[in-house]
């Protein structure tokens, strides 16, 4: 097959449980795909910015952050779509009739939630991202919002995004990031049109191109992508929508079909 882009989501795909990935094996296959001129590329709610951080050794690497909103390379900078001010106004009103959510917003610098907020949450979003900053009310954020995050009842995930849906109909997109979690995304922004965006800069096609993932917010990329490769430890109705299936995240499945698949190595 020809390959020319391969992008991965990162938790519970590229990086283990522990946020963490086997650096010295990825250090030679990257290099490696270098040499054959495919890139690498990250799709992730993370934000962009944050993700170059963390892949700094590799300043040639494209990012997709705020699962679409955000595009960036190292040498060409960041390019951001980020909501209107009062679309935010009119979803943290419809938010406010869910006082149990507990809700972050994400500009592409800094992450801004309640200094009320339950101090559990704070925490795991100050672990989540690099750059965060309690308020004392979140509808005085100036900062454009790209994405809005929020954790809610494991068991209450699905019917959430269900009631949430109508109500934010073209204003946002609930997206469930797993039970217990969920993003509210711009319509019609997402990983797949993000991939799109930067398939069309680079010259490369949908058919060129394989993606790796293990949640919902996954499948817009499988569903552009010619080879959408889900983990074993995704839902099953991820998997429906894959076109193959390779290990877990704990396991780095991702690089164990990058080498098989791609650089065809075998150990």
């Amino acid at each position: 097959m020809t390959i020319k882009l391969i992008a991965t989501d990162m938790d519970g795909t590229f990086l283990d449980n522990h946020g963490e990935y086997d650096r010295p094996r990825f250090a030679k296959i990257y290099q490696e795909l270098h040499k054959r001129g495919i890139y690498f590329v990250i799709a992730s709610g993370h934000q962009a910015s944050e993700l170059a951080d963390y892949f700094a050794d590799y300043p040639d690497m494209w990012f997709i952050g705020g699962n679409g909103a955000e595009l960036m390379n190292a040498q060409v900078g960041l390019s951001a779509e980020t909501f209107a001010p009062e679309a935010t106004d009119q979803i943290l009103k419809v938010l406010s009739a869910y006082p149990e959510l507990q809700i972050a917003l994400c500009g592409t610098q800094t992450v801004h939630v309640s200094q009320h907020a339950n101090p559990n949450f704070i925490a795991q979003m100050r672990d989540y991202y690099y750059q965060l900053e309690t308020c004392t009310d979140l509808n005085a954020v100036t900062d454009p919002v790209v994405k809005f995050d929020i954790i809610c009842a494991p068991e209450k995930t699905n019917q959430i995004v269900y009631e949430l849906k109508p109500k934010l109909a073209g204003i946002a997109v609930p997206v469930s990031g797993g039970q217990g979690s969920m993003d509210l995304i711009q319509p019609g922004m997402h990983k797949g049109r993000a991939l799109k965006r930067l398939g069309e800069r680079l010259h490369v096609l949908p058919s060129e191109m394989i993606a790796f993932g293990d949640g919902t917010n996954d499948l817009e990329m499988f569903h552009y992508v010619k080879t959408g490769v889900a983990m074993q430890n995704a839902p099953a109705s991820v998997k429906a929508n894959a076109t193959a299936v390779t290990g877990t995240n704990l396991d780095s499945g991702v690089l164990s079909y990058i080498e098989r698949a791609v650089l065809e190595i075998s150990h």
